[in-house]
């Protein structure tokens, strides 16, 4: 279910930065309107998704097929016409 977010004018905003910024690190959000439209929206930041945790999980995740590139370039090596 998504969090309920409280409206505020863009002229509140700009008088209460600072106040809004403390409660949005704190996690409550905020729809920005403008003359009854809603301009933008204040939330926390999401924290980071990592899809590996690692570099070396990473590279294990690579399921390599066929022949090594190295053999294919030395094939193309001695394949080669001058």
């Amino acid at each position: 279910m998504e969090n309920l977010m409280t409206q505020i004018t863009i002229e509140e905003a700009t008088q209460n930065l600072y106040k809004l910024l403390e409660q949005v690190a704190k996690g409550e959000q905020f729809v920005l309107m403008k003359e009854g439209k809603e301009i933008a929206r204040l939330l926390p930041p999401q924290p980071e998704k990592k899809v590996f945790p690692s570099l070396n999980s990473f590279r294990k995740s690579i399921v390599l097929k066929g022949s090594a590139m190295s053999t294919t370039i030395l094939e193309e090596r001695e394949n080669e016409r001058y």
